[in-house]
């Protein structure tokens, strides 16, 4: 049987910064892309900063990117004014 390779990542390129975590408030970069052993997308990321940290691999719908968030609380803060 022959696997079909989806593009499930066009949002997100390898560089990018994310936020992670239960509040989306730690900064990691993305370093990999993947599947879980169900054929899920995962994500291999690169806490910001290093230290002695491990790499995380986690799910791909359970990140976001942070200038994206950082661009839409300008834009509510700015329309509360």
């Amino acid at each position: 049987m022959k696997q079909r390779t989806i593009r499930v990542t066009a949002y997100f390129k390898l560089g990018d910064v994310v936020l992670m975590g239960k509040y989306k408030n730690a900064r990691g970069v993305i370093v990999g892309f993947g599947q879980d052993k169900w054929g899920n997308p995962t994500v291999e990321i690169e806490p910001t900063p290093k230290g002695r940290k491990q790499n995380r691999i986690i799910g791909l719908f359970k990140i976001w990117r942070a200038d994206v968030k950082e661009a839409a609380l300008k834009r509510t803060s700015s329309s509360k004014k």
